[in-house]
């Protein structure tokens, strides 16, 4: 039997995906390894992080755009599980994981620390350094190397 996987998103899927959520003004803010990258900062990373409000509209706009996804995974998605504001993995080419908390931040809590960087002529909804830092406040091994590369960012700026 073939079982099939999905494969590490690019930066293409990343545009294609921002591209998407940016034309049904969906409110959302990027985070872990893209939003690193969007930044300037190269770490492997093999999904997209999307940090979203938990509520049902949310999840039926954010369903919408993620059915241009070429396996269309979002057609099972519930947008009342969004409601429950638990991580949902959405594996299609590649993975999505829709959040509504990191390291202890939700959206709201975020909004702070929101801007909007350019990439490739895409507006990207992230937040800053700061911001990216607070999301890092987990135990896992790679949100402690990710706090060392932010740290030390935010020292070179002075802040």
């Amino acid at each position: 039997m073939s079982e099939q996987y999905s494969r590490p998103a690019t930066i293409e899927d990343l545009k294609l995906l921002l591209r998407s959520l940016n034309e049904r003004k969906i409110d959302y803010l990027l985070i872990g390894g893209y939003a690193l990258y969007a930044h300037g900062y190269a770490r492997a990373t093999v999904d997209i992080d999307l940090l979203l409000r938990a509520d049902a509209d949310t999840g039926k706009k954010l369903k919408a755009a993620l059915l241009l996804l070429p396996d269309r995974a979002a057609e099972k998605l519930d947008p009342a599980w969004f409601s429950e504001g638990e991580t949902i993995r959405l594996a299609d080419a590649f993975v999505v994981d829709l959040m509504f908390n990191a390291g202890g931040k939700n959206y709201d809590d975020l909004q702070a620390y929101r801007e909007v960087i350019d990439l490739d002529g895409i507006p990207v909804s992230t937040v800053n350094l700061e911001g990216l830092l607070l999301t890092k406040k987990t135990v896992r091994d790679k949100d402690k190397a990710d706090r060392i590369v932010i740290e030390k960012a935010l020292k070179k700026k002075g802040k």
